[in-house]
């Protein structure tokens, strides 16, 4: 496929971002928050790994630092330093190791038996550092020892399920979410394989689309899936529901991508390519507008659904900033 930047991609980025920051405004618990966490960040890593190259170790820890270990201790610091601040606690010796120890395990949740507290929203850009390079691992083991597609999938499964008894079994989270990122080395390659394979959805064969929903519908009401806390109930009916959910999120760019001559149509296509590629913006926004209470302010509250235009008006925020610091 070359270089060139695919607008689907980007499309599909858009929509899941947007996706996320519902996701954290919709009550919890709820119908609609549990089908957006079924899928919206498998999104991310299957088309990380779709656009995944295998590189020279030198070249993909300089990339790879660059563009997610150093966004990701800003983003924890800017989560975790108005944090302690507001806490009014005393900073000591002990709080600092407190802190060194939560960028450290970079979890989403509190780490279980030994008192590290979450790192807020930036356990994505880790565990995708941490995923590029157990991915990269995998693939250049997979190439040199000629290892067939089925084997390559059973190895991953493998690895996903063995990580995530690590974590929701035994109880011990890993630094820097190497257990989380077992999983989520599958999920990449699904989207590698994809690409390789050619296997990426069709505009023309709407059937599959419509099946891809059917059995997303049906295996998300069957399991459970949320990442940031290493959450996968029924391993394959939640896999399964995440890979039909992120089909259908792919068909649907590549449809919108078909419209962007079209007037009206044609603009909601641009604006969610640019979403897309404004994701870690967005993103790194949305991860510190937490400190907003969007789902009590006493305007949205008198609403009756208070929780839409929450949604909507924080969407408008987190984007409309990061439309502003692009164009700046």
């Amino acid at each position: 496929m070359g270089s060139k930047r695919l607008d689907w991609i980007d499309i599909a980025k858009g929509i899941a971002m947007i996706l996320v920051i519902v996701g954290h405004t919709v009550p919890n618990p709820s119908p609609l928050r549990h089908a957006i966490f079924s899928f919206h960040m498998p999104v991310f890593f299957i088309l990380a790994g779709y656009t995944f190259r295998p590189k020279p170790w030198r070249e993909l820890l300089s990339g790879s630092v660059s563009r997610l270990l150093v966004p990701y201790v800003v983003l924890a610091l800017a989560w975790q330093v108005p944090t302690f601040l507001m806490s009014g606690a005393p900073l000591t010796s002990g709080t600092l190791v407190a802190g060194l120890k939560t960028l450290v395990f970079a979890s989403g949740v509190d780490v279980p038996g030994l008192g590290v507290t979450a790192v807020g929203m930036a356990w994505f850009l880790a565990a995708l550092f941490t995923s590029r390079l157990l991915f990269n691992v995998l693939v250049r083991l997979f190439d040199r020892r000629g290892i067939g597609v089925v084997w390559q999938g059973v190895v991953c499964a493998a690895i996903a399920f063995c990580g995530l008894s690590v974590s929701r079994l035994m109880g011990v989270y890993l630094p820097l979410d190497l257990d989380l990122s077992c999983y989520i080395v599958l999920l990449m390659w699904v989207g590698y394989t994809a690409r390789q394979r050619r296997l990426e959805p069709s505009v023309s064969k709407p059937l599959l689309f419509i099946g891809a929903g059917v059995a997303w519908l049906v295996l998300a009401a069957l399991s459970g899936l949320e990442l940031s806390s290493r959450r996968v109930d029924g391993f394959v009916a939640a896999t399964i529901a995440a890979l039909a959910g992120s089909y259908c999120v792919c068909w649907v760019s590549m449809a919108l991508e078909k419209l962007k001559d079209v007037s009206v149509l044609g603009s909601f296509e641009r604006a969610l390519v640019f979403c897309g590629q404004a994701s870690l913006a967005i993103f790194a926004i949305h991860a510190v507008d937490w400190f907003i209470p969007w789902q009590t302010m006493p305007l949205l509250m008198t609403l009756s659904a208070s929780w839409l235009f929450a949604s909507i008006v924080r969407c408008a925020c987190d984007i409309g900033l990061a439309y502003v610091i692009k164009r700046a």
